[in-house]
């Protein structure tokens, strides 16, 4: 039987848009790009050199949208959103998305708020329950064959038991991204964020994982960070978590 395309709209036309979610969406068979939503007509980045709203609609061959509310009030058809954007901006165009009857795909991290993420976390549950939908963070780690091997292993079948201590590390080498004053969104804080910087763009995934694969429940955490003289922002996280089940996490992790 042939089955129709999905339908999805992407939200944010930055960086990592451009250069990753719209061209591998472009190609992918079951998809199509109907739609593309940014309030900023000519979208800058410090990295690299952005195209304006108006050549990747001509790209793509999909109007573009100042905002997430006009492209749901258009005749448009949508099945899902594919949201980039800013981190402060997630809770309510995931909110939007799920109240309008549209699966999510999102970019971590998910929210900046404790509250935002427990809120979201509720409408989620509640639109896949009611609805059938999806609600899915782009940990991409945890999508891997290795990953959910290692979730089935630890979490599900409990090969090594009751997992007491995780020690988890993730050292990239991206100073050149988080001590660069000029990458306002990976150096900045905006919203409810606290502080910004390798915490909120790569340690997101080491947890994710370990979360994922442990099953485990985080209820306290004490963290040290070390700041860039430059931009401000986080270079080093140095953490220690304690989760529901009495385990502990010791969590390190450095952009130099």
């Amino acid at each position: 039987m042939s089955q129709r395309k999905a339908r999805i709209a992407v939200l944010g036309a930055g960086w990592w848009s451009q250069g990753w979610h719209l061209p591998h969406l472009s190609r992918h068979s079951e998809a199509e790009i109907v739609a593309i939503v940014e309030p900023n007509p000519h979208p800058r980045s410090a990295i690299n050199e952005l195209e304006s709203t108006a050549a990747l609609g001509e790209r793509y061959g999909c109007p573009v949208f100042s905002s997430l509310a006009d492209a749901l009030a258009s005749p448009l058809r949508l099945d899902g959103l594919l949201v980039c954007t800013s981190h402060a901006s997630h809770f309510e165009l995931g909110i939007a998305g799920l109240r309008a009857g549209l699966h999510v795909l999102m970019e971590k991290p998910m929210t900046t708020d404790p509250e935002e993420a427990l809120g979201l976390a509720a409408a989620a549950a509640a639109a896949e329950r009611d609805q059938g939908l999806a609600f899915l963070i782009n940990n991409t780690a945890n999508y891997r064959a290795q990953s959910r091997a290692a979730a089935a292993l630890v979490r599900e079948r409990r090969r090594v038991g009751r997992v007491q201590h995780v020690q988890c590390c993730m050292h990239s080498a991206l100073l050149w991204l988080f001590d660069d004053p000029s990458n306002e969104g990976w150096t900045r804080s905006t919203g409810r964020m606290s502080g910004n910087g390798f915490g909120w763009g790569q340690l997101s995934h080491l947890l994710a994982f370990v979360f994922h694969v442990g099953g485990l429940c985080p209820t306290h955490a004490f963290a040290h960070t070390t700041l860039s003289e430059r931009s401000g922002a986080d270079l080093s996280v140095a953490a220690v978590i304690t989760c529901s089940n009495g385990a502990s996490i010791a969590l390190s992790g450095s952009a130099a």
